[in-house]
């Protein structure tokens, strides 16, 4: 989350297993004019597909991410103590074996802790984004997967590494976090929390946000979670990917006390909405 307050379970543990397998990278080979989103009336015109999985350790992310659009953020976050502030450097973000990673560096005790972040350089007015992501196991990191402009309007769907699957004193339920801030004053953020029916720890899995007009869709391994249709942004704006951590014991938790890396092995995005679907449709 970018705002400066950055927000079942294993009970059906073999029904998650069967819907829920550690995820594949997609492949859409066919010529489309539209893609089809289920639930959406209309569609997309143009799909974005970067693969991090045949990467190797050592090339550059810097390069591989802006040929295909994207800028590494290189910026502190003031925060208010108690929280501590962070910042995102550029190495931080990095390419390893079959995936891009982002780092969160172990806390040392002082001054800010440094995170990474990474996101489009261009912004839209509603997309399909669809994240293949495996999480980080160290406690302390929220990992943010996000649409935002300007402290006028974000889209959240994140995951806070301490609280996947237990609450964190009374402040923070267990799940993933799907959050739409208005930025207005006196108009509250809307917050959904999804149980997790799988360990984001343990592989790769897809998580999906659908933004279209008045709704935003959320999708865990193409599996339909949930909604929110209030604070649904009409401005355009960038998406954006990042690790970082506060200390807040009502947020991140943490800071990390070891190195934390959470990878990214994909990223789709669906962009350029129109509420007309023409020429060759292709359901995605």
């Amino acid at each position: 989350m970018r705002s400066f307050y950055y927000l079942l379970q294993l009970l059906f543990a073999g029904l998650a297993a069967a819907q829920c397998k550690p995820y594949a990278v997609a492949n859409v080979t066919a010529q489309c004019n539209t893609y089809a989103v289920a639930n959406v009336t209309g569609g997309f015109r143009t799909r974005q597909f970067v693969d991090f999985s045949t990467a190797q350790a050592g090339q550059s992310a810097s390069t591989l991410l802006s040929n295909n659009g994207f800028s590494i953020s290189d910026w502190p976050v003031t925060d208010t103590p108690p929280a501590i502030s962070h910042t995102f450097v550029p190495g931080n973000v990095a390419l390893t074996n079959g995936a891009l990673s982002l780092k969160v560096n172990a806390y040392s005790g002082s001054g800010n802790v440094i995170g990474a972040e990474f996101s489009t350089n261009d912004e839209f007015t509603y997309v399909s984004v669809r994240t293949v992501q495996k999480s980080s196991s160290v406690p302390g990191v929220c990992e943010g997967n996000f649409f935002y402009k300007d402290q006028v309007a974000e889209i959240d769907f994140e995951i806070l590494t301490s609280t996947i699957f237990q609450s964190s004193l009374a402040c923070v339920p267990p799940g993933i976090w799907a959050t739409t801030h208005p930025f207005k004053e006196g108009v509250e953020s809307k917050s959904e929390q999804f149980p997790f029916p799988f360990d984001p720890r343990a592989d790769f899995h897809e998580y999906r946000v659908d933004w279209t007009p008045g709704i935003v869709r959320y999708y865990l391994d193409k599996n339909y979670v949930g909604q929110i249709t209030q604070n649904v942004p009409t401005v355009s704006g960038s998406w954006l990917w990042n690790a970082w951590s506060n200390g807040d014991p009502c947020w991140s938790a943490g800071p990390p006390t070891q190195d934390s890396t959470t990878l990214i092995r994909s990223i789709e995005i669906y962009k350029d909405y129109t509420d007309t679907r023409t020429g060759t449709v292709c359901n995605v």
